[in-house]
């Protein structure tokens, strides 16, 4: 059973939606020009209200050390997620320095774009790979991209707009540790969608639609 992590969370009700529905992680944006972007007293009144089993992550793209370091102490959160040219140096000192779980996103386009990650392998916990691209007007995925990472032995998310249709195809071609979901399951800017959240949540997770 393949791991679930609901992003861009920006309200209560669709994080606590999000965790009845099984997710395993919420991932609440801090990024600047995001539409999903949330405050940090919002993002601490859901987390509080949340059960305990599910894990919060912060995620951040291009922001430096103290505002992230502001944000993980506010929250009192233990995993950040990076989304930009973050350098290894620079997730090694906030998870050193925070003692927090280090998420790495990636968007790759070949096989050969794997050896970008070599520097970061013994830095962070979790990869975010989106492995998609477009092809006559449909989006495609590159599983050989995937197969090409999970040799460095990190858990793996895959993300970049995949549907639950999707997600039989990975599990069939590779081995993610899970799936990461945001605009697919959205219904409005900072809206998840009911239905769309369940079906993903419980494709990921190998029950029945």
């Amino acid at each position: 059973m393949a791991k679930v992590k609901i992003c861009g969370l920006a309200n209560y009700n669709d994080a606590l939606n999000a965790t009845n529905f099984g997710t395993d992680f919420v991932g609440f944006s801090f990024i600047k020009d995001s539409p999903s972007k949330i405050s940090e007293k919002l993002a601490l009144d859901i987390i509080s209200k949340l059960p305990p089993f599910v894990t919060p992550v912060a995620v951040f793209c291009n922001e430096d050390e103290k505002a992230v370091t502001k944000v993980i102490k506010k929250l009192g959160i233990k995993n950040v997620q990076f989304n930009g040219s973050e350098s290894p140096e620079f997730c090694k000192s906030v998870k050193d320095a925070q003692c927090v779980k280090i998420f790495k996103f990636f968007k790759l386009n070949s096989v050969e774009d794997v050896f970008v990650m070599e520097p970061y392998k013994c830095v962070i916990d979790y990869l975010v790979l989106d492995v998609s691209y477009m092809y006559e007007g449909q989006t495609k995925f590159n599983y050989d991209a995937v197969l090409k990472t999970e040799e460095f032995k990190i858990p793996i998310f895959i993300s970049g707009g995949i549907f639950d249709k999707d997600i039989k195809d990975f599990l069939d071609k590779t081995s993610p540790y899970g799936f990461e979901a945001d605009s697919s399951v959205e219904r409005l800017p900072k809206r998840k969608d009911y239905d769309k959240m369940s079906a993903f949540i419980k494709a990921a997770h190998g029950l029945r639609i």
